[in-house]
């Protein structure tokens, strides 16, 4: 869609540049009893005008009749027919107008999410106020640009009072007040607020290199508008460099290599040196850092999960990344001989390890050795053929026509604003704006999804076509049966999904029946005092059943409820293990034939066939501390949440005389272990997702699609705003970063499928609750470069890979 209107000399023209869609926000200060952000219009456009004679207005116009939803704190409500102390503005009018000159400090920005925006001052209201347009991720960026420029020529005519025509890129310049030079000016009640932008091109400075672009041809290709590009090189140290000179280090390996960098604007590799000397180094107290350096640059991180660590053996390459402030780039190190290779990754490895469990690595025995290295093997699983039995179009079998796919909203915008169109959901969404969703479950029952929210819980349905999710209604004011209201956490459907089983957010030593049909908490567990910190059904599918009894686990207990038993603790006293060590236990699942896995804050796994007794089997820790569990119904498979992986483990024992067993009702032989597939976001996915939300990878919960007698095809977890999606038969393959991504305007709070299929995926954004179908999920490249913020990226990937 071009949006952008000529701009020209003679003539009148009632808008010159135009955003066609977006939201509208009013930005108080800190020191404001107000509350922080109003949301002021939730669909809205953004216009130039000309008014007169070298004379221009910015102007914000509504577009629907969405509600003012305060996105503050929820007790700022204003009268409808009143002013805005903050704007001398009616909130009824249909539009709001400034007049464009450098006193607004109009500029470009972008938000917490990753969306661009435009923020200007309030004049007219009190010190330190702002607006902001957040711009529709559907507009593109180079309308964003257009828009701009713009207004940077509007600006100009109005300062000189003639025509901007002849205006070159230095005259604009002036009006450039993104860098932070003007910030204080903009805010005026001393907070001083800090410039993230100027923290970013400082930023720049440490990570400018050069690319072949440079070196062969010597051709400048930034975009004309936008060019902005740092002077200088890699410096010969930097800020952690200059740390690490306070403390002696053991070099425990030393080799060459190449060095390359990733330019995401031209989608390849850049090399950057030829002989860098890589160094691992063991600075004691299990702190490992790599080292890469040679005559003119000077590169270390840390050993650790957050530099998303990749290695290819096909072609001896090592990629991570590295990050300073909000941005990230991806380096790769590309070895001449696969012994070296091997052998760094192997100490990488170890010494990844050691940092993550604290302990050294000769402390494990030679079967935890082999287990852990082996995770990091990228070779294709020696059983593929035994899960890929099915025909090789089963994947695509209940696959929704092309006609269907057709139905689904692309237009992301609607995931804040969809709730005005039903009262009850109006007010249960404006109660509790700033608590946001929370959890999410999806019923087996009944085609009901629950999400968390404060102290209230919404009930959602599959809309008529089958496309989206509808409100249905709202639990309000949960309370325990003394009438004490909190916040429900952990929410788990029970017997037939009439039930609910939560947990006050502040109080893990009791858990609740919620009856849903009444919409009131009718009974309360404990566990003879302790903490009951997961709980998960004694068999995966018995929320399909009246079954009574549950599991729950505390930091080294193993437990079954059974809410029959007389009195307040429900535990059942032959099926209860305490360890003597805590483990720090921290999540469970249980399969189709109840066999049930637990896992650890220190990242390892047990696999019981019942409770009362020892594991049958214990997969070691690989370092990230276990977050959720999920285990296939026929057991064979285990999918295991840490913070910046997923664990999918195959616990079907191949080898001796328990070959075919799983690893629930027999112990793997000392000559074998689990197989341990590691799935991972590759390092330049990770860069922008990083840079865009300036936040780490942290998964969400990791589903299987799940169905009575449905095979588990696909994996779904999110990070940020970001649902990803992982075929097993690809994995398997040996195609860990075959995964597909879908972005949202909105964090994802939790996600999981649609019980009966895996082509849809119900996703509880902080605001809204979504059904995206598998299908519209896309390849990391492509949905990239379809969001504003990809752009983003490129401006700044372009000043860290100086062309």
């Amino acid at each position: 869609m071009n949006i952008i209107k000529k701009f020209m000399d003679s003539g009148v023209k009632p808008e010159l540049v135009s955003i066609p869609a977006g939201q509208f926000f009013l930005l108080r200060p800190k020191s404001s009893p107000k509350a922080t952000l109003e949301c002021l219009y939730n669909d809205a456009t953004l216009a130039i005008r000309e008014s007169g004679t070298h004379r221009f207005e910015l102007v914000v116009s509504k577009e629907t009749d969405d509600s003012e939803l305060a996105s503050g704190d929820g007790t700022e409500d204003f009268e409808d027919d009143g002013l805005s102390v903050l704007s001398g503005q009616s909130k009824k009018e249909e539009e709001w107008s400034f007049n464009l000159d450098e006193s607004l400090l109009f500029h470009k920005s972008w938000s917490e999410q990753g969306d661009v925006v435009f923020v200007w001052k309030n004049s007219k209201g009190d010190l330190g106020e702002k607006f902001q347009f957040v711009v529709n991720a559907e507009v593109p960026f180079s309308d964003v640009g257009h828009f701009l420029h713009t207004a940077y020529l509007c600006e100009f005519e109005f300062k000189y009072k003639k025509s901007a025509s002849k205006a070159v890129r230095e005259d604009l310049q002036q009006f450039d007040f993104s860098h932070g030079t003007d910030e204080n000016t903009l805010t005026e009640d001393g907070e001083g607020e800090d410039s993230e932008t100027t923290r970013l091109q400082a930023s720049m400075r440490v990570l400018t290199v050069q690319s072949s672009s440079e070196s062969e041809s010597g051709e400048e290709s930034f975009n004309e508008l936008f060019e902005d590009a740092l002077d200088g090189s890699i410096p010969k140290e930097n800020h952690k460099d200059v740390l690490r000179k306070s403390k002696a280090s053991v070099t425990i390996l030393e080799h060459t290599a190449s060095l390359f960098i990733y330019d995401p604007g031209v989608q390849k590799l850049v090399p950057q040196d030829s002989g860098c000397k890589v160094s691992i180094l063991d600075y004691g107290n299990f702190e490992y850092w790599l080292s890469v350096v040679s005559d003119s640059i000077k590169l270390g991180v840390d050993i650790s999960p957050s530099v998303n660590p990749y290695f290819e053996k096909s072609c001896r390459s090592f990629i991570f990344n590295y990050t300073m402030e909000h941005i990230t780039v991806s380096y790769m190190l590309e070895f001449e001989l696969d012994d070296v290779f091997m052998q760094f990754q192997r100490t990488w490895t170890q010494a990844l390890w050691e940092g993550l469990n604290q302990k050294s690595w000769e402390s494990i025995n030679a079967y935890e050795k082999d287990c852990i290295a082996g995770a990091s093997e990228e070779d294709p699983s020696k059983e593929l053929k035994l899960f890929l039995e099915e025909d090789e179009d089963s994947d695509t079998s209940n696959s929704e026509s092309s006609e269907d796919e057709e139905f689904e909203d692309d237009n992301q915008q609607g995931d804040a604003e969809s709730f005005d169109e039903n009262a009850a959901e109006e007010q249960y969404r404006t109660s509790t704006a700033l608590s946001g969703n929370k959890s999410l479950t999806v019923s087996f029952n009944n085609d009901r999804s629950y999400v968390t929210r404060g102290k209230k819980i919404g009930v959602f349905k599959t809309d008529e076509d089958g496309h989206d999710l509808n409100f249905v209604t709202a639990i309000n004011n949960v309370s325990d049966v003394k009438g004490k209201e909190f916040e429900p956490e952990n929410p788990m459907l029970y017997t037939e999904d009439e039930a609910m089983i939560i947990q006050d957010k502040n109080d893990p030593s009791r858990i609740f029946k919620l009856n849903l049909e009444r919409g009131k908490v009718v009974e309360e567990y404990s566990a003879g005092g302790k903490d009951i910190l997961k709980y998960s059904h004694s068999k995966k599918f018995d929320q399909l059943t009246n079954e009574q009894t549950f599991l729950g686990i505390s930091g080294k207990s193993i437990f079954r409820l059974d809410p029959r038993i007389s009195g307040e603790n429900k535990v059942v006293t032959e099926e209860n293990k305490d360890y003597a060590t805590n483990y720090g236990f921290s999540s469970l699942a249980t399969s189709q034939d109840g066999y049930v896995a637990i896992g650890s804050g220190k990242g390892d796994i047990r696999l019981f066939d019942k409770l009362g007794i020892r594991a049958k089997t214990l997969i070691p820790a690989l370092g990230e501390p276990i977050k959720h569990i999920c285990i296939s119904a026929d057991g064979k498979w285990l999918l295991a949440t840490c913070d910046s992986s997923l664990l999918l483990v195959d616990v079907t024992i191949k080898e001796g005389k328990n070959a075919g067993n799983v690893g629930f009702l027999k112990s793997f032989s000392k000559d074998e272990m689990p197989k341990i597939h590691i799935l991972k976001l590759h390092p330049k996915t990770a860069a922008y997702m990083k840079t865009s939300t300036k936040q780490p990878i942290q998964f969400t919960k990791a589903y299987f699609n799940t169905g009575i007698n449905q095979k588990e095809q696909t994996i779904v977890t999110s990070t940020g705003p970001f649902a990803i999606t992982w075929s097993l038969k690809k994995v398997l393959r040996g195609d860990k970063m075959s995964y597909l991504i879908k972005k949202y305007n909105s964090l994802i709070m939790e996600d999981n499928f649609r019980y009966g299929s895996d082509n849809n995926v119900i996703l509880a954004l902080r605001d809204n609750v979504k059904m995206a179908k598998k299908s519209k999920f896309k390849a990391p490249s492509a949905e990239m470069k379809h969001q504003n913020n990809w752009n983003e990226f490129l401006e700044l990937s372009e000043k860290a890979v100086k062309k």
